[in-house]
């Protein structure tokens, strides 16, 4: 299921994005936006099982709190999702380390 969420998360970064080469910076590090997008997994795991329009006002109100806890704004992220996805590679990277942080998250609450 995450590596399935992952790919659809990743399929949507390149459909939505323009793929126009662009001289701007992200404002968060490799690092934090794979946090944040880790982070987005976990809410929307925490909604497995809900349906209708509960889990869609569930799911927004987790992913407004993500984006508060990693100080981003919806645009913020929007536009720092646009700089990685036009570079393929380095979104790769990103969501490759966002696994790896689930995966630790995973082993530390099966302790």
């Amino acid at each position: 299921m995450r590596n399935f969420f992952l790919l659809l998360l990743l399929s949507g970064f390149w459909v939505s994005c323009n793929f126009q080469e662009t001289a701007e910076r992200p404002s968060v590090s490799d690092e934090k936006m794979a946090r944040v997008i880790a982070d987005l997994a976990i809410a929307d795991a925490a909604t497995n099982g809900i349906t209708g329009y509960e889990k869609d006002s569930l799911m927004q109100a987790y992913f407004q709190q993500v984006l508060q806890l990693h100080g981003l704004t919806l645009e913020q992220h929007e536009k720092n999702l646009r700089i990685f996805a036009n570079d393929m590679d380095k979104m790769q990277e990103i969501l490759e380390n966002a696994e790896m942080l689930l995966d630790t998250t995973i082993k530390d609450g099966m302790r």
